[in-house]
């Protein structure tokens, strides 16, 4: 699963590369009959029923079924970072980080970078909101107070985010075969 990496020009060790061939099982050809692959379509499919999801978490929200709606809101948390793993991050690191530096003006690699850096931010605060919502862990002086505007800025930036996702889907499986 590690690769092993080499020294570089300066004696300092890089860090293994985690190689994700996980989802190399499925077969190559998507099934939403677009060019994209298997995993590429079933992570479209499964980020629209997170949404749905996230969505469903506020009406239980807003009905006072709280403990209900941290069991859905977290599940679509957990879930989506383990889509990350499997399917974008690897994606990302083999499709876009080669050619970020030269190649950021191209709207494939654009789409790709601006949902990575906006996915990333709304994980890490879902996170933090698991993490207050949920234990003790974190002091008092660190903790939000105001409840609904947190998670209402959270639950708004992941719609944003998941519209971008169906952005860099359509760069990078449907624009490029019209």
């Amino acid at each position: 699963m590690f690769s092993k990496v080499p020294e570089n020009n300066e004696g300092v060790l890089n860090l293994p590369r985690i190689n994700f061939t996980v989802l190399s099982f499925f077969p190559i050809q998507g099934f939403l009959g677009t060019g994209a692959t298997f995993a590429a379509d079933l992570n479209l499919v499964v980020q629209i029923i997170m949404g749905t999801g996230l969505i469903v978490g506020w009406f239980l929200a807003k009905r006072q079924r709280y403990r209900a709606h941290g069991i859905c809101q977290t599940s679509v948390l957990f879930l989506n970072l383990l889509m990350t793993g499997l399917v974008m991050w690897p994606s990302f690191q083999q499709q876009v980080k080669p050619a970020l530096t030269k190649a950021l003006h191209n709207r494939y690699y654009e789409a790709a970078t601006i949902h990575a850096v906006f996915g990333t931010v709304a994980e890490l605060l879902g996170l933090y909101i698991v993490v207050v919502a949920g234990t003790n862990v974190i002091p008092q002086s660190l903790r939000f107070k105001r409840w609904k505007l947190w998670m209402r800025a959270e639950l708004v930036l992941w719609m944003i985010v998941l519209g971008m996702g169906f952005g860099t889907y359509y760069a990078w499986y449907i624009a490029p075969f019209r």
